[in-house]
């Protein structure tokens, strides 16, 4: 194992440790340290798995996922602050802002790392091969303009509409409004193009990634000093630990758009688009 795969598990031995005796201000950073401590195991393990990964090959990815994440999740708060039902709030949080800050940002560093290199670690894995099926799904570029539309309207909703089901349009909305662009644009990572040619490893990988980290989420979140708790009042009495099993389903979906979310900025910082608006 390499070094950062050890340092992993001390990570997560120790916000674990410190979490059960409530050392402060460790079990206020639980989420963050143990979160920190995955991704660096999970990489470890990648590493072993194919001789190549973030952490060891390719770090200025790794730092660009780090603060893609931070970024988009902030996003996410803009949503569940505004919104008509707020999806979750957070207790036990530091008085002072600025310690908010930057605890928030470490934790939300690590959302994207964690289901990419979950997703990277699955597929090494070989678990599962997938035919091509018989049936070719329709996809073109009428097909990504009308997702792409679909999507846009997704993300107004939630600003509209009186509904708990709001959540459902923004974790679907942003793989409909962002993927038709990275289709559009040929990137082969898109989810579309990949439909397209009937290859579904990528897409399953990530779907498997979305529910293991879901459910460390969850599990991790249970007991922790500085947590968060769910609102929305949607079969709010069959959990997951805290998540209504409704929400937890949505983990799923919430991978495909991380992924997504993080393609459309490498496209972004790529010279071929620009090229093309050019």
């Amino acid at each position: 194992m390499r070094w950062h795969g050890i340092a992993g598990i001390f990570l997560i031995l120790f916000a674990q440790f410190t979490m059960l005796l409530q050392i402060q201000p460790f079990a206020t950073f639980f989420t963050a340290i143990i979160w920190i401590g995955y991704v660096l195991l999970i990489d470890s393990f990648v590493y072993a798995m194919k001789g190549n990964s973030y952490l060891v090959n390719r770090r200025h990815k790794f730092f660009m996922m780090y603060l893609v994440s931070i970024s988009f999740w902030f996003i996410f708060e803009i949503y569940n602050k505004f919104a008509e039902f707020h999806g979750w709030y957070y207790v036990n949080l530091p008085e002072s802002r600025a310690v908010t800050f930057l605890m928030g940002s470490l934790a939300f560093g690590t959302i994207i790392p964690a289901i990419l290199e979950t997703s990277e670690l699955v597929g090494s894995l070989h678990l599962f091969k997938i035919k091509r099926p018989w049936v070719r799904l329709p996809v073109d570029d009428l097909i990504a303009y009308l997702l792409f539309a679909i999507g846009v309207i997704f993300l107004f909703l939630p600003f509209l509409l009186t509904t708990v089901w709001i959540w459902a349009f923004v974790w679907i909305g942003f793989v409909l409004l962002i993927d038709p662009i990275l289709y559009i644009f040929r990137d082969e990572k898109s989810l579309l193009y990949q439909i397209k040619i009937r290859k579904y490893n990528v897409i399953i990988s990530l779907m498997i990634a979305g529910y293991i980290c879901g459910f460390l989420w969850e599990f991790w979140n249970y007991n922790a000093y500085t947590k968060w708790y769910y609102t929305i009042p949607v079969f709010e009495n069959i959990k997951v630990f805290e998540i209504p099993v409704v929400g937890f389903l949505g983990y799923g979906p919430f991978a495909l758009e991380l992924y997504v979310m993080y393609e459309f900025i490498k496209l972004l910082l790529s010279r071929r688009i620009w090229g093309k608006l050019i």
